[in-house]
């Protein structure tokens, strides 16, 4: 994981907006304590993280478990309730 201080990432913040997106890696900017730290991450990453906390919140991500498990190894998909997952 990359580790800047806040003058650092100040100084490069364009290149670490690039290399975030490009690497799909966080950076962590590093302050004096704890409650100073942030992490930079790109946009794309971001919205994937908030799906995937809404698919599990909502149960979806269980119910795509279960179905990996079974046997059968195929779900047709006009037999899925979409509403009520």
């Amino acid at each position: 994981m990359i580790i800047k201080t806040p003058t650092t990432a100040r100084a490069e913040f364009y290149d670490i907006l690039k290399q975030v997106n490009r690497s799909h890696k966080p950076i962590v900017i590093s302050g004096k304590n704890s409650e100073n730290n942030a992490v930079i991450i790109g946009q794309k990453d971001w919205d994937s993280i908030q799906e995937t906390m809404y698919l599990e919140s909502t149960g979806t991500l269980d119910v795509v478990r279960e179905r990996e498990k079974d046997d059968s190894g195929f779900t047709n998909v006009e037999d899925i309730d979409w509403d009520n997952l």
